[in-house]
């Protein structure tokens, strides 16, 4: 087999679901450990470089697969059965390299000069002002998922204002060393404990105009980055794909509840009678309805997530309302698998109450990715509500 043939089958979709499936157990085994140290261990960011799962997304210009997102998202969800903090900052981190093709090339070959990884927060909690031929950058960024293994921020910041009417503020994203960030260790919550999404405060850090990109940029498809690579990926507005991100594991966490679940069940006996739970009829009624609900919410996403795919890579312009409808289909397949992991959790009785069992997590960690703005299921719902009755929709970005 050829050099490129051998490359071609490491990286097609079945070859990396696969190794992503092999990785869950051991995710699986060090699940409370992450939860416990409010971080993904570097051992687990090592196991995903050694099964050449970073990176999916990397252009080939840069010496990457470039491989179509869905694929990354897929295996988002394959490891999101072993722990869903981990699959989080995987999702995350891994669309980061989509997000830095956006920059222009000298920041890209900055980035991509060795093997790292990077952190964000795309809320503009900074203010930057001109200084010399660059910017000055201070402030404080929340939610910045995984930043214990990150080498790079991402971080949304106001530049002033736009000469627009109404003025609305220039907003752009600013790629810095984590070396000028200080981080505060401020994660501290319900779900999602494993994700170390802390909070980072920069004072006064120069930022050079090659390393930054605009909200308007990335939202109409025309950043830089679109002339540095010719696939359509990098042509169409960023918001299409990057909302993908937040939903992607959420089946899979549901899924890996589900499995634990059943495995539990099998080997319990009531208190007082004994008699095997895997006999009650009310057990396998919430088995029965908790795996419906898994298997439609990752239809559900994966039929948004490939139909957009799909039109991407066909050059076919992605309506208003093929968007509103994604973001739907995204925000309930998460209410979904929630729903379902919550069924699981009712039925564990006393057993379900100790922070390491991983039912409680799961439903933890789900009622997290609801709770990211993404994630929720409110603004979705009203946009497209608002968009089939014939009005604009009110959030942004779309």
């Amino acid at each position: 087999m050829s050099e490129r043939a051998a490359g071609e089958a490491r990286y097609s979709r079945e070859a990396v679901l696969e190794r992503a499936r092999r990785l869950a157990p051991a995710l699986r085994e060090r699940a409370a450990r992450t939860s416990r140290e409010r971080r993904v261990p570097e051992e687990t960011i090592r196991d995903l470089w050694d099964a050449d799962l970073w990176y999916l997304l990397k252009p080939k210009k840069f010496g990457g697969p470039e491989l179509r997102p869905d694929v990354m998202y897929e295996a988002a969800a394959e490891l999101g059965r072993g722990d869903g903090s981990a699959a989080w900052v995987y999702s995350i981190v891994s669309i980061h390299d989509l997000f830095l093709a956006n920059y222009p090339e000298q920041a890209q070959r900055e980035y991509w000069e060795r093997p790292t990884l990077s952190a964000s927060s795309f809320a503009p909690g900074g203010k930057a002002t001109p200084a010399g031929d660059g910017f000055v950058l201070s402030g404080k960024w929340t939610f910045c998922s995984g930043v214990d293994s990150a080498e790079w921020m991402i971080l949304g910041a106001v530049f002033g204002m736009l000469d627009t009417q109404p003025p609305r503020p220039d907003i752009r994203f600013v790629l810095l060393p984590r070396s000028d960030c200080r981080i505060v260790d401020d994660w501290h919550v319900f779900g999602l404990r494993g994700t170390g999404s802390k909070s980072v405060v920069v004072e006064g850090a120069k930022i050079p105009p090659h390393r930054m990109v605009g909200l308007g940029a990335v939202s109409t498809g025309t950043a830089p980055g679109a002339a540095v690579h010719p696939s359509p990926l990098y042509k169409v507005p960023l918001w299409a794909v990057f909302p993908f991100t937040i939903s992607a594991p959420a089946a899979g966490i549901a899924r890996g509840a589900f499995e634990t679940f059943c495995a539990e069940m099998r080997g319990r006996e009531s208190v007082f009678g004994h008699e095997a739970l895997a006999k009650k009829a009310g057990v396998q009624m919430r088995i029965a309805e908790a795996g419906a609900l898994i298997d439609a919410a990752q239809l559900l996403y994966l039929r948004s997530l490939r139909e957009t795919m799909d039109r991407i890579f066909a050059g076919e312009e992605l309506s208003l309302e093929h968007r509103v409808r994604s973001r739907r289909d995204q925000a309930y397949s998460v209410d979904m698998a929630k729903r379902a992991a919550e069924l699981l959790f009712n039925a564990q009785g006393g057993h379900g109450l100790h922070d390491d069992n991983p039912v409680q997590r799961a439903f933890r960690d789900l009622e997290a990715v609801q709770a990211h703005i993404v994630g929720c299921w409110d603004v979705p719902a009203l946009n497209y509500g608002q968009v089939m009755l014939g009005v604009p929709p009110a959030d942004p970005f779309y």
